[in-house]
């Protein structure tokens, strides 16, 4: 089995997704992978992938299986490892659930398999979680190639977007990708699916626009945590208070909704301590944890608010947080967070 373009060692250093998809539509496998984390969908594009490239589908109900961890131990697992392929290169072993699998008297069982894996094997573990200061995990850690799969951070969101679109050989146009993201988020599933449609919806033609974004995502998205974020930033009260309102309409938590205007008034904390330093455009994208195409409207908010009135915000919205979850009407609390935030006055009493 060639494994030369993707090495475990390199592999190790840190997980790439878009290196790993191409070494593997090169069919070039790590005998031990071990994929975790809360982000189902991270998880499900690697094990698909692997199974799609590495099992030849005429052979596959001999040479691949399928393995429940709440229905199968270690020693039947390693076994199903060990087997020889037929009529083929490798065979495919997936175990899900891999840490149900996981008891003192298996930690010796897969340290030793992990350590001299079948040469024609590709034996994929996926676990929730996993603790790497024991075995069978400190083998892996050294051993396998190993992948948090975690949902992603706000600045991580138009990268992967601008990098799912390159992997699908089309390009998409800076103001489009930053659409997307203010529709959509950070839900890998949500964003995949969304692609899908605008690529449906544009035939042929190579390049996505912002255009295509409104046109095939705007038309029936609810309204974002982002677009309120950025009309409490641009102190539109009207706008915020709609926006705000409608969201909780919709179902969306009123405690998630209070998170994103923190994270997003931390960003201008950050920017206004940034700017004060006289800060280059890079060296406060990188302060804030933002992408560049985000930096013009934040510094903009930024400079909106005074410094104390950022403050204030923190404080209201702290006030905000603990009113909803002391089941203060949510719809009440963020009203009235958005309209001191966006006023600057705080009231000496707090809704409780």
């Amino acid at each position: 089995m060639d494994r030369t373009a993707y090495t475990v060692a390199k592999a190790r250093e840190k997980f790439d997704f878009t290196a790993f998809h191409a070494a593997v539509r090169k069919r070039q496998f790590a005998p031990v992978y071990f994929f975790y984390g809360d982000e189902r969908f991270l998880v499900d594009e690697c094990v698909d992938a692997i199974v799609r490239y590495g099992v030849d589908p005429a052979m596959k109900e001999f040479n691949f299986d399928l393995i429940q961890g709440s229905e199968s131990d270690a020693k039947r697992i390693v076994a199903a490892a060990a087997a020889y392929p037929m009529m083929a290169d490798r065979r495919v072993v997936v175990v899900k659930e891999f840490e149900r699998t996981v008891r003192k008297e298996s930690e010796e069982v897969y340290a030793a398999y992990i350590e001299q894996p079948s040469p024609t094997t590709v034996l994929v573990l996926v676990g929730a979680s996993a603790d790497f200061r024991r075995k069978p995990y400190t083998t892996l850690k050294s051993k396998a190639v190993v992948a948090e799969c975690r949902p992603l951070y706000e600045n991580d969101a138009m990268a992967w977007i601008e990098a799912r679109v390159k992997g699908l050989q089309r390009q998409i146009e800076p103001a489009a990708v930053a659409m997307l993201h203010s529709y959509v988020g950070t839900s890998l599933q949500e964003l995949a699916n969304e692609l899908e449609k605008v690529l449906i919806a544009v035939g042929e033609r190579p390049r996505i626009t912002a255009a295509d974004i409104d046109r095939v995502v705007g038309v029936s998205r609810e309204f974002s945590s982002f677009e309120l974020a950025n009309v409490t930033g641009e102190k539109n009260a009207a706008r915020a208070l709609e926006i705000g309102g409608r969201m909780l309409r919709s179902g969306e938590s009123a405690v998630a909704v209070i998170a994103a205007l923190t994270l997003h008034f931390v960003k201008l904390y950050k920017l206004q301590d940034g700017i004060r330093q006289r800060k280059s455009e890079s060296e406060l994208a990188a302060i804030a944890g933002v992408h560049p195409f985000f930096l013009k409207s934040l510094t903009a908010h930024a400079r909106r608010y005074t410094p104390a009135e950022v403050e204030n915000a923190f404080l209201v919205l702290a006030e905000a947080d603990l009113a909803v979850k002391s089941s203060v009407d949510p719809s009440v609390a963020l009203t009235k967070a958005l309209a001191e935030i966006i006023s600057g006055v705080r009231p000496e009493t707090p809704v409780l």
